[in-house]
């Protein structure tokens, strides 16, 4: 039999206290001005990837670009019905210096394939902002605000939960599709406006100011990408989200960093299979 290190229990102690202190307001973190520079010189570097990507011809999804036994890998695990989530690289120019000041990025990159539906009902089911509340384990409201040929602009509000800390969010999103040839299309999805909510759900609830609150949650894009098979759609989407960084003293503990740098990942694999498990068929 394997024996597992234990964590001295001083440690699970001094870890569940800081954790109920990183979610509280004592570790209030303000979003500087060079962490926001630094943010969209990044998200200009993945802008121009993606547009890179979708411009040429030979291939779409990012996993044409892959070698062919890790498209196969991929291609068997969707067909299982699994999401695929990966940590996204190569953004960031080579010989680039890059650091992103008092905040991290967090860019993953998923795939999920939506059987027995043809790209048209799953767009209007993606389109239709009302119902997305209950569709979506991250949603718990949301509403169509605008809409115009294919820019859509909609309100979420999102709760997000890890370990002992939950957070909620009023958003207010922007969502472009554009049609990329025949059961192809893309779209880009980015966030106007994310205001930490506190005291949600009781009398005292405030929106707080955007950029000063807690930092899980500072900005979120993400690009999707939908080609029709067969088999139904494959979506693939990326996902880029900025956040404060990890205090020292959290930072030690076991496990706790992991805890906070994992909330991206899982959401985005969440949405994957909400989109599989709600999608009409045809």
């Amino acid at each position: 039999m394997i024996r597992r290190p234990r964590i001295p229990a001083f440690a699970v102690l001094a870890s569940i206290a800081v954790l109920h202190c990183f979610a509280g307001p004592l570790l209030a973190e303000k979003l500087q001005p060079a962490t926001v520079q630094a943010w969209d010189r990044y998200l200009a570097w993945a802008d121009a990837k993606v547009q890179r990507e979708l411009s040429d011809p030979g291939r779409f999804l990012i996993e044409d670009s892959l070698p062919r036994a890790e498209r196969l890998a991929i291609r068997r695990q969707v067909v299982a019905g699994s999401a695929v989530v990966r940590k996204m690289s190569g953004v960031v120019p080579a010989g680039a210096r890059f650091e992103v000041p008092d905040g991290e990025i967090h860019h993953w990159w998923g795939c999920v394939l939506v059987p027995k539906v043809k790209l048209p009902s799953l767009l209007a089911f993606l389109k239709d902002y009302d119902h997305h509340a209950g569709r979506f384990t991250d949603v718990e409201r949301s509403r169509l605000l605008w809409h115009e040929g294919d820019r859509y602009r909609f309100y979420f509000r999102l709760k997000r939960t890890k370990a002992i800390v939950t957070a909620y969010y009023n958003t207010e999103q922007e969502c472009v599709y554009s049609d990329r040839g025949p059961g192809r299309v893309a779209s880009r999805s980015n966030a106007t406006k994310i205001a930490e909510i506190e005291g949600a759900g009781t009398p005292a609830e405030r929106e707080m100011q955007p950029g000063d609150d807690r930092g899980f949650l500072w900005r979120l894009v993400s690009w999707w990408r939908f080609e029709e098979t067969p088999q139904g759609v494959l979506v693939e989407c990326e996902s880029a989200s900025l956040s404060r960084n990890i205090p020292m003293i959290v930072r030690i503990l076991p496990g706790v960093a992991s805890y906070i740098r994992s909330t991206p990942r899982e959401s985005l694999e969440s949405v994957l299979l909400s989109i599989r498990s709600h999608a009409p068929s045809h």
